[in-house]
């Protein structure tokens, strides 16, 4: 039983090493600059239409 569960969490370690390896390298590769400018330019009250 313990060695499964060792097996298990181990495991689960792996696949969150590799998911923040990933997120990491993705978020290298494609630069969020342009949409944070956007963001500055319109912001969310604007996207707010209250019917009056």
């Amino acid at each position: 039983m313990t060695e499964s569960m060792t097996s298990f969490v181990v495991g689960i370690v792996v696949v969150l090493c590799i998911a923040i390896f990933a997120a990491v390298r993705y978020r290298r590769e494609h630069d969020d600059r342009p949409v944070s400018r956007w963001l500055h330019a319109h912001p969310i009250k604007d996207w707010l239409h209250h019917k009056h």
